[in-house]
């Protein structure tokens, strides 16, 4: 018998026997935390499964019991499909057991909110920070006091001056964006999750780096020593974050074995290192000279901060005797200052494109709301246009732009699954009154996805998209309150952050949290301030406004998972821009 009949006798039998062993081990590993048991028989990040998987859950679906029933929960990004309907049937918290690490599910508000709060216990899971510390740890990575000394010196990047700054960059941005729509053809554009995505990488590479690009500019000529421009080798690597970490992991493979595709990343990568590396090497030589004082994007804050914080630390340690002065490090390294930079781009950059394109196809197919965000835009602006200096006389007067923000996330987080871990200790879960032993080795996933959605907390209407939710007005007829003068009328209400959590909550609050809003409500305020969006109705073939509208909701509810929520036929989202008449 042949060597590779002898392979294929064992992968052909040998996987079966020891995927059942493992779930017989697994199994019996859950029983303990007396929590609701589903079963899949397959490991959701098994690499061979992601890829196989469009193609054999159609088959088992058609199986009888758990290998049907596991098709609602075996891959990534399931929860944003089932919503909240498996804790419905299996209360806040449930464990999935699979042949490689058991999942514990939570979905219960308060539940989650203890998680968030316990951060210490339930660290964030390796398995999902590795591929994000590709350029180095970050403040969204690390752990223990590593991270309590990069939280100290980033959070400060993150100030009024940047907010100004992020406010200048998008209002640039979605201009010359809206610019780009309306001159197309008829005013129909069916590039718009493009372009957003175009829109959040130009304001982060301006509010980031302080490198401003033009939205319709063609590609940029690189820098001198360079083979790609800054801009563009940055969402090379973004848009291949898991290829770039196995060519990191790789660790200096020839070019000449990698696939062209696998090249073209690994050249993207190197650039991207050396664009850091020359721009904190700069900075930190202007710093030096007291040059750039008045600068406000996070690579200066962050660089400024890292080194004063250095200065600080060596002043207090000489006068003090060197055995007692502490050993840990006050400043950032350069390879955690790339990390840092690194991850508030993959962070900023997925969380507002597409909450931006979402939300643009939800006001498309819901003009009450268009209606109902004029009289703010008409109050706060005139019959003038957004620019790019009004952040701190319009941002807190845009309560309906937040709220649109607000419940696009509420329903259309970019990250469905917030990623926990018990790590090698047990830890005790907290369910209301009774407590639950979790094993060691489990993957924990905050399902903010089925809390967001819970109808207990958001009411019999909960899988509805209505932004009014999250003002008290004199009325919630979006008909009525568009006549109504937002100031009299509007109250934020503030969300809940046990029940509302696109940013996560609790200490490891997401950093940029503010940076997105500022980014989004600028955006929406210029997108919106004159113009409407509408789908194209295709008259040709007898299609109605209603049916457009409808047909335009189903490619919004057709997304799926991908290294963010993202729409799978993005092509089919196929919008018209209009001048509101009057405008000027």
């Amino acid at each position: 018998m042949s060597l590779w009949v002898v392979i294929g006798v064992l992968a052909v039998f040998g996987y079966p026997i020891w995927t059942m062993v493992a779930l017989y081990r697994n199994y019996r590993l859950a029983q303990g935390a007396d929590l609701p048991i589903l079963i899949s028989p397959v490991n959701p990040f098994n690499p061979l499964w992601i890829l196989s998987r469009p193609y054999l859950n159609p088959l088992l679906s058609r199986l009888p019991g758990v290998l049907s029933q596991s098709t609602r929960y075996n891959y990534l990004g399931w929860a944003w499909r089932d919503k909240n309907y498996l804790h419905t049937l299996h209360g806040p918290a449930f464990i999935i057991v699979t042949p490689g690490e058991n999942q514990l599910i939570v979905g219960g508000a308060d539940a989650c909110d203890d998680l968030f709060k316990r951060y210490r216990e339930w660290p964030k899971n390796p398995a999902f920070n590795d591929p994000l510390n590709t350029f180095g740890p970050s403040v969204g990575t690390a752990e223990g006091d590593a991270w309590k000394r990069q939280r100290k010196i980033t959070t400060a990047a993150f100030n009024e001056r940047n907010s100004s700054l992020v406010w200048s960059e998008a209002v640039k941005q979605a201009r010359q964006m809206l610019h780009t729509w309306v001159s197309t053809r008829g005013n129909e554009v069916t590039s718009t999750t493009e372009d957003t995505s175009l829109f959040a990488l130009h304001v982060l590479t301006g509010a980031g780096f302080g490198i401003s690009y033009d939205f319709d500019s063609s590609l940029k000529v690189p820098s001198h020593g360079h083979t790609v421009s800054y801009r563009d080798a940055l969402r090379t690597v973004m848009d291949n974050i898991f290829i770039t970490y196995f060519i990191a992991s790789a660790g200096g493979l020839p070019s000449f074995i990698l696939p062209q595709k696998a090249r073209d990343v690994l050249t993207a990568v190197n650039e991207f290192r050396s664009y850091m590396s020359e721009m904190v090497t700069q900075e930190r030589n202007q710093h030096r000279k007291g040059e750039g004082a008045s600068t406000a994007n996070l690579m200066s804050s962050i660089i400024r901060a890292s080194d004063d914080a250095a200065r600080e630390f060596a002043a207090a340690k000489a006068t003090v005797d060197a055995s007692k002065a502490p050993s840990l490090r006050a400043s950032l390294t350069d390879s955690e200052i790339w990390g840092n930079l690194f991850i508030y781009n993959v962070a900023g950059h997925e969380t507002t494109a597409g909450a931006l394109a979402y939300a643009i196809g939800l006001l498309a197919c819901h003009p009450e709301w268009q209606d109902w965000l004029q009289p703010e835009l008409n109050q706060v602006f005139g019959n003038g246009s957004v620019n790019k200096d009004q952040y701190h006389d319009a941002f807190q007067q845009l309560k309906r732009c937040h709220a649109i923000m607000y419940e696009t996330l509420r329903l259309y987080a970019p990250l469905n699954g917030i990623p926990r871990h018990t790590g090698s200790s047990y830890q005790v879960l907290k369910l209301g009154a009774s407590s639950h032993t979790i094993p060691p080795n489990t993957a924990v996933f905050i399902n903010n996805a089925a809390v967001q959605v819970d109808r207990e907390i958001w009411s019999s209407d909960a899988l509805a998209w209505r932004p009014g939710r999250w003002l008290q007005t004199q009325t919630e007829n979006p008909k009525h309150t568009a006549q109504t003068k937002p100031e009299s009328a509007d109250t934020p209400i503030a969300p809940v952050d046990k029940a509302y959590i696109p940013w996560a909550a609790g200490p490891r609050v997401c950093p940029g949290k503010k940076f997105s809003q500022v980014e989004f409500v600028a955006a929406i305020a210029v997108l919106f301030h004159q113009y409407r969006v509408t789908p194209i109705v295709d008259t040709y073939n007898g299609e109605t406004e209603a049916f457009a509208r409808e047909r335009t909701m189903q490619v919004l509810a057709d997304s799926d998972m991908a290294l963010a929520m993202r729409m799978n036929h993005p092509e089919r989202l196929r919008l018209r821009w209009d001048k509101i008449s009057g405008s000027s």
